[in-house]
């Protein structure tokens, strides 16, 4: 009977060169996968900046608002306006409304999305019950864009806005309502007027 040969204990040459190789190969495959990954997930978190656009003179929509109401309170109004947006790469002319109201003051105007915050219908002013219906499922909230009841998560978005040369402009945000979203019933009417530098 033939004996076994001994082995020798230890690495052999061969053996350490392949070591040193795996070692240096995944050391570069590091090196390149933590900037790609990077690159790929980082526009993901990123909140990119309002788009600023032209809603009307700031008197026509006073004066529509106070229309609108009774006994000098400014009631809902439907502001149209049009914007470029923008699809990935591709920039497309587009419109959508907001909601707005005159309610004097210092924050003079509140302007609500008109987004549905369950699915993103367009909700209807109705001002015969002084509240927004959403058609699409049955939500319903009260003037100040308030959760009243079905089956929306949250109030509607409130437009940032501001004054510039006697024209209201709002902020179009990147969000699901295209406008500031409130994750509660308070505060009932935030002011989200931006004061001019």
């Amino acid at each position: 009977m033939a004996g076994k040969q001994p082995q020798k204990a230890g690495w052999t040459r061969r053996d350490f060169f392949n070591w040193v190789l795996n070692v240096t190969m995944g050391v570069i495959a590091l090196l390149v996968a933590v900037p790609a990954v990077g690159a790929a997930i980082t526009p993901a978190f990123a909140r990119s900046k309002p788009i600023w656009i032209r809603l009307g003179l700031a008197s026509k929509l006073q004066a529509a608002s106070l229309a609108a109401g009774t006994g000098g309170v400014g009631s809902v109004v439907k502001a149209s306006y049009t914007y470029t947006a923008l699809d990935h790469w591709v920039k497309q002319p587009a419109s959508d409304y907001a909601y707005l109201r005159y309610i004097g003051g210092s924050c003079p105007f509140y302007i609500l999305s008109p987004i549905c915050t369950h699915l993103g219908c367009h909700v209807d002013w109705v001002p015969s019950a002084n509240q927004f219906h959403c058609p699409c499922h049955g939500s319903v909230y009260t003037i100040d864009g308030l959760n009243v009841s079905g089956p929306a998560p949250r109030p509607l978005g409130v437009f940032r806005w501001k004054l510039t040369n006697g024209e209201v402009w709002i902020a179009r945000e990147d969000t699901f309502t295209g406008a500031w979203e409130r994750q509660g019933e308070s505060p009932r009417r935030p002011c989200l007027m931006v004061k001019q530098a």
